[in-house]
């Protein structure tokens, strides 16, 4: 065990058993300019997002901002 595993937080545990690194966003054009950029959030072994933006954005790192943004609100809705 080295030095960084004793003082790393163990994971949380979330409803279903998950973890936070089971969670994940990514952003997809998925739409015509000016504003083709959506987030959509996907959960380990499902192929349908769990959730995405209602919004599109012009530029892909506003909605990774975004989108990191609401993983965060979907995550502590979560935990246990």
């Amino acid at each position: 065990m080295s030095d960084g595993d004793l003082h790393r937080e163990p994971p949380r545990v979330m409803k279903g058993g998950l973890e936070r690194s089971d969670y994940s966003v990514v952003v997809k054009n998925r739409a015509r300019m000016p504003k083709p950029w959506r987030w959509e959030i996907y959960r380990a072994g499902r192929v349908s997002p769990v959730a995405h933006s209602e919004e599109y954005f012009e530029s892909r790192s506003t909605a990774n901002l975004e989108g990191k943004l609401a993983l965060e609100q979907l995550l502590k809705k979560l935990v246990f």
